[in-house]
């Protein structure tokens, strides 16, 4: 995807040492904005998030309309749980940029993800930015390959919508595959756009579009400390700009965006680490939206749900378990759960044309769908995940070595 979609914003990659691979791959990205770019951002609910998430915030509750020169992405290192030398790392790597680009440390955004507890090298990081050419001809998909670490393939989405009859572009990367729960995950996405939209609306923007995609999927129910999501809109567009939330012109972007999320954030899960299974949950007839939705994860979070998919095993038992433990209101005599198109049960008891091997083909597939009826009220919710085979465990056991 090289092309000049947002001629505006440059983009360079390059193999710093960082990362630990055969291959020398990339491991550091940098992006490029004009002036006056705005910025929003969504992060980590982690009480132990790191140096670059603490920064990031700030950053964005330092103005009243926060922008942003540079967003500076490295993998390998996490730079989290690093102590009063990891904000030492954040603070000399933003000085030099902000120096180059003639700009506020506060205009200088960096993420990191990989191993917690390292300590990251400031130096590394500045001889490879004094390497670096930022080019206005963008490589999206390699820049979504310097930001990798377990993933398998690279995760970037497009889309082209309209304000004020104006051509609008969206571009999104991501990267994702463990330690990935809402609240967020060990997932890093970055969204850029044309448009122009106050920063103000684009953190409204982001909320609501995240709370649909990327605080709807879990692989492991981990909660890392460096997931975070950025969102820069250029402002080049030609239109009036957009100041408020509710503008009827946004209605077009609105839906863009959180399709072009929840595409990204789909695509973490079909690269869920070991993952054979894309699972799709979809919990009906609670209490309020946030029953559903906590119903769902108790589900999708399960590792006896989880494995029994992997297994193509239609042990529904074990969602009978989940919806109980969830704590959530259900009622117990009209809960209905289906795999696939087949109802499994009802009247507080197994169906009775219910057949265990029409469950089970369906299982078999690729894309795995559950429905929970719970039988409360008119709320849903649904989440994503993926199932829990061995190979996660064979990643995560040699992560470091």
């Amino acid at each position: 995807m090289r092309n000049n979609l947002l001629k505006e914003i440059k983009v360079s990659t390059i193999y710093s040492g960082i990362k630990k691979t055969q291959d020398n791959e990339d491991d550091l990205l940098l992006i490029e904005f004009d002036e006056k770019s705005a910025i929003a951002g969504v992060f980590t609910q982690s009480l132990t998030s790191s140096a670059s998430v603490n920064q990031c915030k700030k950053n964005l509750t330092k103005y009243k309309e926060p922008v942003v020169r540079a967003i500076l992405v490295n993998s390998g290192n996490a730079n989290a749980f690093t102590g009063k030398l990891g904000e030492e790392t954040v603070l000399k790597i933003s000085n030099y940029l902000s120096a180059k680009l003639n700009c506020s440390i506060n205009q200088i955004y960096t993420a990191s993800t990989g191993v917690i507890g390292e300590q990251l090298d400031p130096d590394l990081v500045i001889r490879s930015l004094q390497s670096m050419s930022p080019q206005k001809n963008q490589d999206w998909v390699k820049a979504a390959a310097a930001i990798k670490t377990t993933d398998t393939f690279t995760k970037v989405s497009k889309r082209i919508c309209k304000i004020d009859d104006v051509e609008i572009k969206i571009v999104g990367i991501a990267k994702g595959s463990g330690m990935i729960a809402p609240n967020m995950s060990t997932m890093l996405g970055f969204i850029f756009t044309n448009a122009n939209i106050s920063s103000d609306t684009l953190q409204k923007l982001i909320v609501s579009s995240n709370e649909m995609s990327f605080n709807s999927i879990t692989v492991d129910s981990d909660t890392s400390t460096s997931d975070t999501v950025l969102l820069v809109a250029t402002k080049k567009a030609k239109h009036k700009p957009v100041s408020k939330f509710n503008d009827i012109r946004l209605t077009e972007f609105k839906k863009n965006l959180c399709s072009l999320m929840l595409e990204l954030a789909k695509l973490i899960i079909k690269d869920g680490e070991g993952a054979s299974k894309f699972i799709t949950i979809k919990v009906t007839g609670a209490k309020s939206k946030k029953s559903a939705k906590i119903i769902a994860f108790s589900i999708a979070n399960s590792p006896l749900v989880k494995t029994a998919i992997a297994g193509e095993d239609a042990n529904w038992g074990r969602i009978i378990m989940a919806i109980g433990k969830s704590g959530q209101p259900a009622d117990r005599n009209k809960i209905k759960i289906y795999i696939g198109n087949e109802q499994i049960t009802k009247d507080g008891m197994v169906y009775e044309n219910y057949s265990e091997l029409r469950a089970t083909e369906h299982l078999k597939q690729r894309n795995i769908f559950l429905e929970i009826d719970v039988g409360i009220g008119k709320s849903n919710a649904t989440v994503y995940t993926c199932d829990l085979t061995h190979k996660y465990i064979d990643i995560n056991a040699d992560y470091r070595s």
